[in-house]
């Protein structure tokens, strides 16, 4: 006999009561029912009816409320009412909801509580969101020392959070230690490869799904592979799939087609990649993105810009990387007065404190010639990072203002931030333009204390600054001493 049949009439009807209160959120009835339930004694006397009235207050987000209720149910040996609030803080998907799972869970363990599949899967959702390495491998040890057997739930949850943090080869233990799987767990495996472009490993997988037959093909799993492939060696590869996807009536979703879309387009197949986006009749901002930034990546500058106001007249949003690809294009045609209205629209849109947008129009104004642009965009925001930092520098080297960029770069080591190749790249050629040896020492130096290699790209500008500073036995020096030599070294 269930629980629910061994309740008394009137508890039963109080019971379904109060799940219909929880379905419709319905507070004043269920804060009613509360009342009821105190002056009967029910709570905390019945298990179920209290851990339904958590489950109520769970629901509709008053987790005060269901704190206190908590810390009164006595019936607290089974996970039931641990897993109610540790699988409603979780599926907020919110950071300090996440943490509250957490640290309910160890208080569980602590309490010992047991765990069961529902907790598990409650764990790990909440430790992929907060990104908590440490938290995932301490839960899938408890799994191993109190679960004998895990549903494919728990392994999902197992399997999503490994992926998302890019612990592959715990995420390919898990997924290959499954019982059963399904199109979830296929689908997360390929994208936890693709997320960290092993377009190879993603594309095993799918081939692994569709040999064992017991998945059709799907629109996760193809838009999962197809993300994988973004580089031309993948481009027949993603045709295979293209060609699964329209044998199983997959390739008018529109999901399917953007993928396929930005695949061919990623992997330098613009003919297809065209074929595909003209043949769709349901377009959505994403494959218009994918095509102007397809153009835009292969160097066809002009075509990204008409496909961009296009793309605006047709009242399409453009997404963040949308305003990149265009920005690109403006630099690679030299279209200042383009570049200009997509700086004022991405104003508007509220795109300018990103970095990443930044450093795309820092880049596009420096390309442009206008570099006092570029330099109130630099100074527009108070927390640049490493990219943007090496864009002005190589902005200010590109237009001949030498001076700035090795002022740039002091005022970047002042502030504490460490310098990449393509920085210390930048600043060199600076030196190298100025003749200015003794600077260029002094870089040498950051080059050495930094634990740069003289790999072709600091390696051929350190001989080129020498070189041209007169110091042919410094320039002779570094050169025999790099690993591998350019044209220009």
């Amino acid at each position: 006999m269930n629980q629910v049949a061994a309740l008394l009439p009137q508890s039963r009807h109080l019971f379904s009561k109060l799940r219909h209160f929880t379905d419709q959120k319905s507070l004043p009835d269920g804060k009613s029912l509360h009342v009821h339930l105190l002056k009967t004694g029910l709570f905390p006397a019945c298990a179920l009816l209290s851990s339904t009235l958590l489950n109520f207050y769970a629901k509709c987000h008053l987790f005060s409320e269901a704190r206190l209720l908590f810390a009164e149910m006595p019936h607290k040996e089974d996970a039931v009412s641990w897993n109610i609030l540790i699988n409603s803080y979780s599926q907020l998907g919110l950071a300090h909801y996440s943490f509250s799972a957490l640290q309910l869970f160890k208080e569980m363990l602590q309490h010992r509580s047991l765990p069961n599949s529902h907790t598990f899967a409650g764990i790990f959702s909440a430790a992929a969101i907060l990104e908590d390495e440490v938290m995932a491998r301490q839960a899938h040890c408890v799994v191993v020392k109190f679960v004998d057997s895990c549903d494919v739930f728990v392994y999902s949850s197992m399997l999503n959070v490994y992926c998302k943090l890019g612990f592959l080869d715990g995420g390919r233990k898990v997924f290959d230690e499954m019982p059963d799987r399904n199109s979830i767990t296929w689908s997360t495996m390929i994208s936890g490869y693709a997320s960290q472009r092993l377009g190879n490993e993603a594309f095993g997988v799918f081939r692994g799904m569709m040999s064992e037959g017991e998945e059709e093909v799907n629109e996760f799993g193809v838009t999962s592979v197809l993300s994988a492939f973004t580089s031309a060696e993948f481009v027949d590869n993603g045709k295979q799939v293209h060609s699964l996807a329209i044998k199983n009536g997959l390739s008018e979703i529109v999901s399917v087609g953007n993928a396929v879309v930005t695949m061919y387009a990623k992997c330098g197949s613009l003919k297809d990649a065209v074929r595909v986006f003209e043949l769709s009749t349901d377009k959505n901002s994403i494959t218009w993105s994918a095509m102007i930034t397809g153009h835009a990546q292969s160097g066809d500058g002009e075509k990204a810009l008409v496909l961009f106001k296009e793309m605006h007249f047709r009242g399409m949003k453009p997404s963040k990387y949308t305003i990149v690809g265009v920005l690109n294009a403006c630099s690679d045609t030299e279209e200042i007065i383009m570049g200009k209205q997509v700086h004022a629209y991405l104003v508007k849109l509220g795109f300018e404190f990103q970095m990443y947008i930044m450093t795309a129009l820092i880049d596009m104004y420096a390309k442009c010639g206008f570099i006092v642009e570029a330099q109130k965009g630099f100074d527009h925001l108070h927390d640049a990072d490493l990219v943007l930092w090496t864009s002005m520098i190589g902005g200010y080297v590109q237009n001949g203002d030498n001076e700035s960029a090795i002022s740039l770069y002091c005022r970047m080591q002042m502030e504490g931030i460490a310098p990449n190749e393509l920085t210390m790249a930048s600043v060199l050629k600076a030196c190298s333009s100025l003749s200015a040896l003794e600077q260029g020492k002094q870089i040498h130096a950051h080059v050495v204390k930094n634990g740069f290699t003289l790999e072709v790209p600091i390696g051929s500008a350190l001989s080129t600054m020498y070189a041209k500073c007169g110091s042919l036995d410094d320039g002779n020096a570094v050169f025999r001493r790099m690993p591998a030599r350019d044209v220009v070294s």
